[in-house]
């Protein structure tokens, strides 16, 4: 292993898409008894806290305001408009179908990269592009006939999918500037500030009723998904290619299809196979034909 690709930065990756696969089936048992807005405030509120207590103890959260004022910025594209639409989404719709749909977010960052001018089209690039977007066809065209699956679900999970990417593209020199703990908590900071106000009005009459089960499922997204996934790709990001850690999103429509199997019994279709291999196919190809991309300064948390 060269000394630039480090271990601990695959280790990292491989923990936040695993982590990432299951919060969708988190995300699905909790919303019947958790509104939306309240669900997203809690979790963001929590990843704050924790994240913060990290960026404390290591006095490490420090930034200038024109800095601040850039980060306030993407994340209201992304984690808040972002987790507006996943979470609508995955309320809608089957929690693989969103986990297959979100995979397809390299392909977004390449055609908006394409549209800039600042990558290249190549048959393998565009061949890719095609197979994927002929899942998601497949994938979508199944909605109808999947029990718990709906068309405007997966179209809103789409709408996830224009959001990651176009935080993608706008953060990428942030990194350069600042550490991943500093981004990770700007980013939890605002979310709740955001969804706070929100979640008033649905109120927070639902936190007597929960079981212990779901406290942990809360927990674990808050902490584990709002918080150290986060903490744990923006880690790997500034030690990676930009290729290595697009690719591995496609570990988590995997995860929580043999999660949403195993746990809840729920049998793959034909379509949503063949709609979930021409999809990751894609995206494969896609990011195998891409020029890797040198890796950004160390620094921040490691």
């Amino acid at each position: 292993m060269r000394g630039d690709r480090p271990l601990g930065a695959y280790a990292a990756l491989a923990f936040a898409m695993i982590v990432w696969g299951l919060s969708f089936l988190a995300t699905k048992d909790l919303l019947p008894r958790i509104p939306v807005l309240p669900l997203l405030f809690t979790r963001f509120a929590i990843a704050t806290a924790i994240v913060g207590a990290i960026g404390l103890h290591r006095r490490a959260l420090r930034l200038p305001r024109r800095e601040i004022v850039v980060l306030a910025g993407i994340s209201l594209i992304s984690p808040v408009g972002y987790y507006l639409f996943e979470t609508f989404g995955v309320a809608a719709t089957q929690a693989s179908h969103a986990s297959i749909l979100i995979a397809t977010i390299p392909i977004a960052v390449y055609l908006l990269a394409f549209a800039r001018r600042t990558e290249r089209a190549t048959w393998k690039k565009t061949l890719g592009i095609l197979l994927a977007f002929g899942g998601v066809f497949l994938l979508v065209g199944s909605s109808g006939n999947e029990a718990g699956a709906s068309l405007i679900g997966d179209l809103l999970v789409l709408g996830a999918v224009v959001c990651a990417a176009v935080q993608t593209m706008l953060i990428k020199d942030a990194l350069r500037r600042v550490s991943p703990l500093q981004l990770t908590f700007t980013q939890s900071a605002v979310a709740a500030a955001v969804f706070g106000p929100l979640a008033v009005r649905d109120g927070f009459s639902w936190v007597p009723e929960l079981s212990p089960v779901h406290w942990l499922e809360l927990l674990f997204l808050a902490v584990l998904c709002s918080g150290l996934a986060f903490l744990a790709m923006h880690y790997a990001l500034r030690r990676l290619s930009a290729t290595s850690v697009s690719v591995s999103a496609n570990l988590v429509p995997v995860v929580t299809l043999l999660a949403e199997g195993l746990a809840l019994g729920i049998a793959p279709t034909l379509l949503k196979i063949a709609g979930t291999v021409l999809a990751i196919a894609g995206v494969v190809l896609t990011e195998v034909g891409r020029e890797a991309e040198p890796p950004a300064p160390r620094g921040g948390v490691g």
